[in-house]
């Protein structure tokens, strides 16, 4: 997934997390993935650690995006700088922004778009972990079908559902992104977790990532989450029993492009939803 940042190479050996006494206890890790599948109560689950820096849609990943564009574009300033010049601005970025972190915090940043920046970040932030998080692709689209009040006929519910699972609408390219993900030399940095099993199984999902994620075990609290910087996020954490308003055909053609219950190979750690 390259973008052509204009780092280089050399970028890898001048990008470890040892620029500062500080710098180097913070590790970041970012959270990503499908539209309506879990995010903020995840983001909500482990904001429960102390220890934990959690943002959920902050401006990190668009004010980086930019940065690495003007790194990398061939401007006078980039022409004046070296690798690990342009490794340490964008590393600023994110240290900028989340600068108020309680020191040897751990970061997490939630954003879907954060894969399309997937070679980038790995260079910079050597440790960093991708929490991906999924769900059946016909659950998303009748979420979205619900938030928008429900109500359409056959052939609108058809429109939508193309509109969404299209290349560039926000499922399809959503879908894309975390095909290209996975398949990329960095799937052993991954954690794909579906929405179902967040809701299902709450304690266990967070113990195991947090082994994937080398952190200690802390017992979070899936019967209350919330609180500031969580709109809309509330407990206890349960699988939402919603009507299927979508007919059975568009189910399970939307179903048929959950890819990753198919996977033969993959160095993703995956946590899968129960089917009911």
């Amino acid at each position: 997934m390259g973008r052509g940042s204009g780092f280089g190479p050399e970028m890898v050996s001048a990008s470890r997390e040892d620029t500062g006494p500080f710098r180097s206890l913070t590790r970041f890790h970012f959270i990503c993935g499908l539209p309506r599948s879990g995010r903020g109560v995840l983001a909500a689950l482990l904001q429960q650690n102390p220890r934990f820096r959690v943002v959920l849609d902050g401006p990190a990943q668009a004010v980086l995006a930019a940065t690495l564009e003007r790194l990398g574009g061939g401007g006078i300033e980039a022409g004046l700088l070296d690798p690990a010049q342009k490794a340490a601005l964008g590393r600023a970025v994110l240290d900028a922004l989340h600068h108020d972190r309680a020191p040897g915090a751990t970061v997490f940043d939630a954003n879907r778009d954060w894969l399309l920046l997937l070679d980038d970040l790995v260079r910079l932030y050597p440790l960093c972990r991708f929490i991906i998080c999924v769900r059946n692709p016909a659950a998303i689209v009748n979420s979205h079908m619900l938030a928008a009040g429900g109500g359409k006929s056959g052939e609108d519910l058809e429109d939508t559902a193309a509109a969404l699972s299209a290349p560039d609408g926000s499922l399809g390219a959503g879908l894309e992104m975390l095909r290209a993900a996975l398949s990329s030399p960095h799937a052993e940095r991954m954690f794909v977790l579906d929405y179902d099993r967040l809701a299902d199984d709450p304690e266990e999902v967070m113990d195991v990532l947090c082994d994937f994620l080398r952190e200690p075990t802390f017992a979070h609290d899936p019967a209350e989450i919330g609180g500031a910087g969580f709109p809309g996020i509330s407990g206890p954490v349960r699988r939402a029993e919603n009507p299927m308003l979508l007919p059975t055909r568009l189910v399970l053609q939307l179903s048929g492009r959950a890819f990753w219950r198919n996977l033969k190979r993959t160095g993703a750690t995956l946590m899968l939803g129960r089917a009911r």
